[in-house]
């Protein structure tokens, strides 16, 4: 197994950029389905669609769009 070279100043600051663009990444993921599931629960509550019409659309269990609705839409 090839060793490891020490870290330098270059390595370093790559590896801080990295962790930057993972934590926008995760943030975007985030951001995304914070508004996806918004979409959802607002087509329920303007009773658009029932919540036996939006599983079979989504192609989700019902307790996977109620988990989701709670974890994503809990401060709206």
């Amino acid at each position: 197994m090839t060793p490891t070279r020490p870290d330098t100043d270059q390595t370093i600051a790559a590896k801080k950029r990295l962790d930057a663009a993972a934590a926008a990444r995760d943030e975007a993921i985030e951001t995304a389905h914070r508004t996806y599931w918004a979409a959802v629960k607002a087509e329920l509550d303007a009773k658009n669609l029932t919540q036996k019409a939006v599983t079979q659309h989504l192609d989700f269990s019902r307790e996977h769009v109620r988990k989701q609705l709670i974890r994503y839409t809990a401060d709206q």
